[in-house]
C-alpha cells in the first residue's frame, strides 16, 4: 500500500476521534449493561474495551519512544512495508470479516472489569491522537517498532499507527453491536 502520508495521518486521527466519540457514548450505560455479552463465547463492551486497553499498553509508548529517538524529516508518500500491511489487512473491519483468535495475554474474558475501563481507553485515545500530531514531523517509512508477539519484527511507524487505529475501529465496532 502507499498513499500520502499526510492524508494517512488525518484519516488515522479521524478513526482515532470516532473510536473516542464512541467509548464515550458507553459512559452513560450502566455497570451490568457494559459487562453483558450476547453468549457465553463473546466479549462484553468492557472486554472490549479492555483488549484495546491492553495493546495500548505496549503499543503507544513504543511508538512514543521509537519516534522520540528518530529524528527523521517527513516523506510526502508513505509505503505499507510487508508484515506491517498484513498485521493491518487482518484487523481492518470489513463486512463479513471472519473472528480471530486473540493471545491469551490481550484477551480480556472473564476479567472483572468497571467503568474505570472507559477512562483508561479514553486516556490511550488522547496519547494516540498526540503520536499522531507527532509523526506528522517524521518520517513514516521509518522502521523501528517492535510487535507484541515477537522481537524479530519492527514495523514502519505508518504500519504501526495503521494497526493501532484499525484495530481498536474493529473493536469498537463490535463493541458497539453488544450495545444494541
Amino acid at each position: 500500500m502507499k498513499t500520502n502520508s499526510n492524508e494517512l495521518l488525518q484519516e488515522l486521527e479521524l478513526i482515532t476521534q470516532s473510536n473516542i466519540a464512541a467509548a464515550k457514548s458507553f459512559l452513560h450505560l450502566s455497570e451490568s449493561q457494559l459487562n453483558h455479552k450476547a453468549s457465553p463465547e463473546t466479549w462484553s463492551i468492557l472486554e472490549c474495551l479492555e483488549h484495546l486497553n491492553r495493546y495500548s499498553a505496549f503499543y503507544l509508548p513504543e511508538i512514543g519512544r521509537h519516534l522520540a529517538a528518530s529524528s527523521t524529516t517527513p516523506q510526502p508518500q508513505f509505503k505499507s512495508g510487508f508484515m506491517g500491511n498484513y498485521l493491518v489487512n487482518m484487523v481492518i473491519p470489513k463486512e463479513g470479516g471472519k473472528k480471530m483468535k486473540t493471545f491469551t495475554a490481550m484477551n480480556p474474558s472473564g476479567s472483572s472489569l468497571g467503568s474505570g475501563v472507559i477512562d483508561t481507553f479514553l486516556n490511550s485515545q488522547e496519547k494516540m491522537l498526540a503520536l499522531l500530531v507527532q509523526s506528522k514531523s517524521n518520517d513514516l517509512n521509518k522502521a523501528g517498532v517492535a510487535v507484541t508477539f515477537t522481537k524479530l519484527i519492527r514495523l514502519k511507524t505508518g504500519d504501526a499507527l495503521r494497526f493501532m487505529a484499525y484495530h481498536n475501529q474493529r473493536h469498537i465496532q463490535q463493541a458497539l453491536r453488544v450495545q444494541t
